[in-house]
């Protein structure tokens, strides 16, 4: 029995020793470990090695331990960033087998070359014909640390000449690079110069992505319109031209906010061309920057535009015009009264009829609601179809829920006035004018967060001044090319005879109006819209 217990006492001090052993090696390795982490904090603040070239520094444990991996040295001078927009499987704009795509390339590499005969340090977001996503270009020049970010585009739509778009909150020196971007390439020579623009062509509120995302300076240069045949020309003729005048305005912005530190040969042209710049007429009609560069926040919010104002409205002619699009066409099936009315007041932001493209440009009026607007919406939906619908204040107030309905559905929401004056707004004074327009536009932006900027007059009657009102208002006009007997909701045409009058009528820019209360409408919708793409159209909401 004593033996048993004997062996069991010295397994218990066996047991004793060995716990206080763990422990103190334990100890011990936690003071070793304090000891090298302050060694090493000393050694690295104080004890610096520089290698052969003098240009960085090693750590000391770095050294001792073989490890001779180098650090990258400090960024030197001026690093731009130029993003030659689109690529690969995404095409851009075109126009009779030319490519946004190709000529971005071209104008980059152009840029390029430029800059580095200045020494000025150039990361490229592709060099070729390669497809990259927007957060990809982003990540390139935010890696690099770029002091800039320049991407180039090209724009296409119903306008002319270039702009340069910047984020909506640009700081100063944001807006200074583009600013002596467009500067230049005015001075080079452009058919109109469409000024810095902030935000979005949907809204100033809003950001392309590329703005949004890169860390630096950045905007999107709009170099023409593709489908204008003076802009590709000036674009062609001027190639090395423009590129110099963005290199110039890239290093002269440099050197404002940051001095010469650009890396050598920097002789460049501060002037940034001539200063005065001529028509600045920014009627926001930015083509399809959208579509490839927008942010990924898609909120419909509506757009602001900022219209050339006209002078002296007062002494304009106020003689009250009933628009109809008359009976005789031209060989496109054209109405030649939208087509001369279109050429005749085009510079009051007034549209007849649009381009010459295969497009139609459903809209809708708003003033009543008989409960169609509802299967309108579905049957567009369906189709993947957008439209622009002109609503009154009081239907907006009567149906909010619609209006809500059409805004998050991506729909375009126009102005139809406040009271729907049946004698037109010719028979108000300038200031009711104004106000039909505005309080609508105050009331829709208040209650839906909604910029509408289209307009269209109350049974279809205008003068050269109302038309000089809604411009000043920042709105364009919006008319038709296309109407027929559909607003008598007791009287509605058969809905055969009605499809056939829609299909008969089909041209090339068609702005077809319809309203929203005809049951016949509402029935047909989703046949027009396949008769008119199987015959080639684009449906579309006016933009």
């Amino acid at each position: 029995m004593s033996t048993r217990r004997e062996r069991e006492r010295r397994k218990k001090l066996k047991r004793i020793r060995n716990a206080i052993s763990a422990a103190f090696c334990v100890l011990v390795l936690l003071l070793v470990l304090g000891i090298v982490n302050l060694l090493t904090g000393v050694l690295e603040k104080h004890l610096p090695i520089i290698d052969g070239n003098g240009d960085y520094t090693i750590s000391i444990l770095e050294k001792l331990s073989g490890d001779k991996e180098e650090k990258e040295p400090d960024k030197k001078g001026l690093t731009v960033c130029i993003d030659a927009g689109h690529g690969g499987k995404d095409n851009g704009s075109d126009h009779k087998n030319r490519y946004e795509k190709d000529d971005t390339l071209a104008m980059a590499l152009a840029v390029q070359s430029y800059l580095q005969e200045k020494d000025v340090n150039v990361i490229m977001t592709r060099s070729d014909d390669t497809f990259l996503k927007l957060s990809e270009r982003c990540d390139i020049a935010n890696e690099a640390e770029a002091d800039y970010y320049v991407s180039l585009h090209r724009n296409t739509g119903e306008g002319y000449g270039v702009e340069t778009w910047v984020y909506s909150g640009a700081n100063e020196e944001t807006m200074g690079l583009a600013g002596n971007i467009q500067q230049g390439l005015a001075g080079v020579g452009v058919q109109r110069d469409r000024d810095v623009k902030k935000g979005t062509q949907k809204s100033s509120s809003k950001d392309y992505y590329v703005n949004s995302h890169s860390h630096m300076p950045s905007c999107i240069v709009e170099m023409g319109f593709m489908n204008n045949a003076k802009d590709n020309q000036l674009f062609d003729d001027n190639k090395e031209a423009y590129a110099a005048a963005i290199g110039d305005a890239i290093i002269a912005t440099y050197k404002t906010y940051h001095g010469d530190g650009t890396g050598g040969n920097t002789e460049a042209d501060t002037s940034i061309g001539d200063t005065t710049t001529g028509d600045t007429d920014t009627d926001g009609t930015s083509g399809s920057t959208e579509d490839s560069t927008a942010t990924e926040d898609t909120k419909n919010v509506g757009e602001v535009i900022t219209n050339q104002q006209i002078a002296n409205v007062e002494a304009l002619d106020g003689t009250c015009q009933n628009w109809g699009q008359g009976v005789n066409f031209d060989e496109e099936n054209r109405p030649i009264g939208a087509v001369s009315y279109q050429e005749k007041y085009g510079d009051y932001q007034a549209n007849f009829i649009g381009t010459d493209e295969k497009k139609i440009y459903l809209t809708f009026d708003e003033g009543y609601e008989y409960g169609c607007t509802p299967q309108i919406l579905d049957t567009l939906k369906e189709k993947g179809v957008k439209a622009t619908f002109f609503v009154t204040e009081p239907y907006a107030k009567a149906q909010p829920e619609l209006v809500q309905r059409m805004i998050d559905e991506g729909h375009e929401i126009g102005n139809h006035s406040v009271t729907h004056p049946s004698e037109g707004l010719p028979s108000q004074s300038l200031e009711q004018q104004k106000n039909e327009v505005m309080e609508n536009h105050q009331y829709i932006k208040d209650n839906f967060g909604y910029d509408m900027h289209l307009f269209r007059f109350p049974a279809g009657k205008f003068s050269d001044r109302s038309l000089a009102v809604v411009n000043n208002c920042n709105y364009k006009s919006v008319f038709w090319s296309f109407a027929y007997k559909d607003y008598d909701v007791n009287n509605q045409p058969g809905e055969s005879e009605a499809l056939q009058k829609l299909k008969d009528r089909m041209h090339p820019g068609a702005i077809y109006l319809l309203h929203a209360e005809s049951t016949t409408n509402t029935a047909i919708l989703g046949r027009f819209i396949d008769a008119a793409q199987a015959a080639g159209y684009e449906v579309v909401a006016f933009q």
